[in-house]
């Protein structure tokens, strides 16, 4: 019988009696649908109709849990997962961008910052799960300075202390907008915490080592890394190497001791390929 039906369902011409045994519905329904003109239908020289598959679907009467569906293979289903992911992370790469041109000090931030952590998390042995939402973290750490005024964000020199408290809100901004988005709101947390210091002396919770977030504890070393090997109006951008030593001697006060340790070995062993990247 489960045949039967599959054979009707995957049929594209039906004859009045079976469209009528697909739909649940009396031949006389059918009929009186073609007769009003409400569904096309073709006359065999004998004069008896018939319907096609796709007329049926065009005025609504196969619904979702009538139409047959080739069950989706595992590889389907990854293949299908893995298209949505790389449209989600289009989408996002091409908002970061937009969002880092309001940042005219620090344009291309965050697609450093994705790059770095990305070296990281690889050394860290992370899963690709893990890395993929490391990536969609490092993407939108900053993404609260949307609510920070472009004045604030592309003066050419240092903050003033109310410049500073403001500019200091965007973890929680970042974090409350990602927040309310279903398919972001894991990265949430570490979006907010990505100030933190390893010490418990960052903000905005005052978290300390393994309370905050493994990714936050990334991000914080590598977007200090980026900030000391930017040219800013104030002073040039920092040596690799004495940026590596000015982060190293933060080591376990500012930043997660393992996290430097990584850091090092990462920058270390990409050698020019490394410096490629971070440009």
């Amino acid at each position: 019988m489960a045949k039967k039906k599959t054979d009707l369902i995957t049929r594209e011409i039906l004859n009045t009696r079976e469209a009528a045994a697909l739909l649940k519905v009396t031949t006389q329904t059918i009929k009186n649908y073609i007769y009003s003109g409400k569904l096309k239908a073709i006359k065999t020289p004998g004069g008896h109709h018939r319907v096609r598959r796709v007329d049926l679907e065009g005025i609504g009467f196969i619904s979702e849990e009538d139409t047959y569906q080739v069950p989706l293979t595992p590889a389907d289903m990854l293949s299908s997962y893995e298209t949505i992911v790389k449209t989600l992370v289009s989408t996002i790469e091409a908002f970061t961008k937009a969002l880092d041109m309001r940042d005219v000090i620090f344009t291309g931030h965050s697609a450093r910052v994705d790059n770095i952590s990305s070296s990281i998390g690889k050394s860290m042995g992370l899963s690709d799960k893990e890395l993929q939402d490391l990536k969609l973290a490092s993407l939108l750490h900053d993404v609260g300075k949307v609510g920070i005024s472009e004045s604030i964000l592309g003066k050419p020199g240092q903050l003033t202390d109310q410049e500073f408290f403001l500019v200091k809100q965007h973890p929680e901004i970042g974090g409350k907008i990602i927040g309310g988005i279903d398919q972001l709101r894991s990265v949430a947390s570490t979006i907010r915490h990505h100030h933190e210091r390893f010490d418990g002396r960052g903000y905005p919770d005052g978290l300390a080592g393994s309370e905050i977030e493994l990714y936050a504890r990334i991000i914080g070393v590598v977007e200090t890394y980026d900030y000391l090997r930017s040219d800013l109006s104030f002073r040039k951008a920092a040596s690799v190497d004495d940026t590596l030593r000015e982060i190293k001697k933060c080591s376990g006060t500012q930043f997660d001791p393992e996290v430097v340790e990584h850091l090092m070995a990462t920058i270390g062993n990409d050698g020019n390929s490394s410096e490629a990247v971070i440009h």
